[in-house]
């Protein structure tokens, strides 16, 4: 290469890696709250951000990044943007809306975006109801109700007191601790949770599913991956597994008690345990068996894949005080 042009490609170049010049905003409010108040953020984009915090009091930020070096025109981006935070039904609302981004955007204006994320503290208890269409949640720890919905990101709750209900079309769910029940719905993307200790309702339509340990009865179902369950010794209620596009491994500690019936149509079923066989077998395409004298029942099905039960006694648990 000649190298009179190496200078300016490397000027271009150092341009290019440069960060897009911005003008940031933050709005903040406060808010008392009585027990048995909830709070709802609910946002046409951005990343929001829940903690727990003591007291009675909701606290709420808003950050408002606009991608212009101009201050008039990042003031009137702003003034555009319908930003409401208020007492709503005895509780906290927290809601924006961008008018100009109803229409259809083009790729050049995609760049004139308002970036936002909201960050609230919220009190133990109080429960919260998020939803973001372009965007990722981020619930921490906390004692509490969490419903969070997303059109294209990932929702992360770590250590959850209380029932999770999350769903997201395009992008993932992660779930590291739940005591109460879970419902995770999935479009394309993938569902993971650490330890799950209530019962347990997951759906993917074209990805994967992985739970790490779990104590209550789990119904998962994918239409094109792979499941993989964890269950402890000692869990109760009845657990479905179906992978309609792919396998299922269930990984066992080997002295639990339970009651599996499972099918693979394409596959086989497989297993080192030792099972009390009550029809099929191990290396066939079903298998009825009890293993420790029986127990919760387990159903597993593989319509494109294997299925696959083995002993596992090193489980993950995030421990309370984690």
């Amino acid at each position: 290469m000649n190298l009179r042009l190496l200078l300016p490609i490397g000027c271009l170049a150092l341009a290019l890696l440069q960060p897009a010049a911005a003008i940031e905003r933050t709005a903040k409010r406060s808010f008392p709250v009585q027990p048995g108040a909830s709070v709802t953020v609910d946002t046409h984009r951005g990343a929001i951000f829940i903690e727990q915090t003591e007291g009675n009091e909701v606290r709420a930020e808003v950050r408002m990044e606009v991608p212009t070096e101009q201050e008039e025109e990042a003031s009137k981006a702003i003034e555009a943007l319908e930003l409401e935070m208020e007492p709503a039904g005895g509780g906290v609302l927290i809601r924006a809306r961008n008018p100009s981004e109803s229409r259809a955007i083009f790729t050049w204006e995609e760049s004139k975006r308002i970036d936002l994320t909201f960050r609230v503290w919220v009190p133990a208890g109080m429960p919260v109801e998020l939803s973001t269409l372009d965007g990722s949640v981020t619930v921490g720890n906390r004692t509490g109700s969490v419903v969070a919905t997303t059109r294209a990101g990932t929702i992360f709750c770590r250590r959850i007191d209380g029932p999770v209900r999350a769903t997201v079309e395009s992008g993932a769910i992660v779930i590291s601790r739940c005591t109460g029940a879970v419902d995770l719905r999935v479009q394309r993307g993938t569902i993971t949770a650490g330890t799950l200790l209530g019962p347990a309702t997951l759906r993917n339509d074209s990805g994967e599913i992985e739970v790490g340990s779990a104590y209550r009865g789990i119904t998962a179902k994918t239409s094109a991956g792979d499941i993989l369950v964890g269950l402890q010794k000692g869990f109760s209620g009845e657990t479905k597994i179906e992978a309609d596009g792919g396998s299922v491994l269930l990984r066992v500690e080997p002295s639990a008690a339970l009651s599996v019936t499972a099918s693979a149509s394409w596959g086989r079923v497989q297993t080192t345990l030792p099972f009390a066989v009550t029809a099929g077998a191990s290396g066939k395409r079903s298998l009825t068996a009890n293993l420790n004298g029986g127990g919760p029942a387990v159903r597993l099905q593989a319509s494109g894949g294997q299925v696959r039960i083995e002993g596992h006694s090193r489980f993950f648990d995030l421990k309370e005080e984690d």
